[in-house]
């Protein structure tokens, strides 16, 4: 299939400039960028990761640009409010964190990692005379980013633009990139890119954008229910919780998203689809997705230990099967789900569940919130339904140490009781 047919088929495009089918003909240099203004990478990321792989895959040079000074500046992209400036040391910091991420995201496929601090040699009255000056104030007023903020914009934010113009600019200059890919909040960053070559260079370039997935409701994709971000990094959000994630989600959206974060062909992903709506109890495509994007993300090995605690956990027999589990397994399961360890300082254990429902607000935020879960069976302890007064004792540990707490449907904690020496 012709490359720009791939990934029009699987919904990863969103604008493209003129031109740019006929370009991706042949093999041309091109770049996404990834400004580290947190700690850690989010799926939705991960879709301009995904595109500039099938690029690499079809045979097109790709470079990661690491924004490490604009991220100093702030994309008003997207944004409702004025981002807060970060500060040096969080700038470094959240740098080499971004950068590991996506060497790990790209090592197999050799795609290279530039940093931006060529924008710290640059002054600012050479930077008005030799870039400000292609660009009319109207140009950068008609930016949709600029328009939605213009009243609260400041200059900083304003100027943004005109940096990632010069990043392009320095990129085609040095690697000869001409073509930027990236989220469509980007669009209106990467025409100014273009703009400015086609001044400086007399040269066309081109810019490629994804569509910015969300929710059937509207919301954004790539968060929780309680609107936390689903991150790449496994301290932010575990691999576990990143795995149910996409097991979650509904078939509707699975049908979408799987073209998009799966590198199946066409054929395979029909033939997943149909199988799916045969037999939608099994939730092949959610299975499908929570795999590839967990392999992808984190590792093989972490796929494999989360499949088998999932077998676990989700086993319709968990009841019968939860006190034959062996000391290793729940050291397994405690890997990977939220885990509360508590020092016991005597050998006579006597312990309100109440208190343990609510300790440190690790499974309830409250004493009433475990009350009404009690209440509706939705608090079980090792898959047990207890009453408020009942006292847990050393006959409740598995494995002398371990006590397994299921909140509502799908919601796992794992209790780790240590004795003090």
């Amino acid at each position: 299939m012709e490359f720009i047919k791939e990934i029009e088929w699987r919904g990863l495009i969103s604008n493209k400039t003129k031109g740019t089918r006929d370009i991706l003909k042949r093999k041309v240099n091109l770049y996404s960028g990834f400004d580290p203004t947190s700690s850690s990478l989010h799926i939705g990321n991960l879709i301009s990761i995904i595109l500039s792989i099938h690029f690499k895959n079809y045979g097109h040079n790709v470079f990661f640009l690491l924004g490490t000074t604009t991220s100093l500046i702030g994309d008003p992209s997207g944004k409702k409010g004025e981002r807060s400036l970060i500060k040096m040391e969080e700038n470094i910091f959240y740098s080499r964190k971004i950068r590991k991420q996506l060497f790990n995201l790209s090592k197999i496929f050799k795609i290279p990692i530039i940093n931006n601090n060529w924008n710290k040699k640059l002054k600012f009255i050479d930077f008005s005379r030799d870039i400000g000056k292609y660009f009319s104030i109207n140009y950068m007023l008609n930016k949709d980013s600029v328009k939605k903020r213009r009243r609260s914009l400041s200059f900083t934010e304003f100027t943004y633009q005109l940096l990632q113009a010069y990043d392009f600019y320095f990129l085609y200059k040095h690697k000869q990139c001409v073509l930027q890919i990236g989220g469509s909040d980007q669009w209106g960053n990467i025409t100014c890119g273009i703009e400015l070559i086609k001044k400086k260079q007399k040269t066309q370039v081109h810019g490629l954008t994804h569509p910015l997935l969300t929710k059937s409701d509207g919301t954004k994709f790539g968060k929780t229910e309680n609107g936390e971000n689903i991150w790449l990094d496994p301290k932010l959000t575990s691999p576990y919780k990143f795995y149910q994630f996409w097991m979650n989600i509904s078939d509707v959206q699975a049908k979408q998203l799987i073209k998009i974060f799966t590198f199946y062909n066409k054929f395979s992903i029909d033939k997943i689809i149909a199988l799916h709506d045969r037999t939608p109890f099994l939730r092949i495509l959610q299975k499908k997705l929570a795999k590839n994007t967990t392999i992808l993300v984190h590792s093989k090995k972490t796929f494999t230990e989360i499949y088998k605690i999932n077998q676990i956990l989700f086993n319709p027999k968990i009841k019968n099967i939860l006190t034959c589990l062996s000391k290793n397994k729940l050291l397994l399961i405690k890997k990977y789900i939220p885990c509360k360890e508590i020092i016991l300082n005597n050998t006579k254990i006597k312990i309100k569940v109440l208190d343990i429902f609510i300790i440190d607000n690790f499974i309830c935020k409250s004493k009433n919130e475990a009350l009404r879960k009690i209440k509706t069976k939705s608090l079980l302890l090792n898959m047990n339904t207890v009453f408020s007064d009942y006292v847990i004792t050393k006959k409740d540990f598995l494995q002398k140490h371990f006590i397994l707490i299921k909140k509502g449907k799908k919601t796992f904690y794992i209790l780790y009781f240590k004795y003090e020496v």
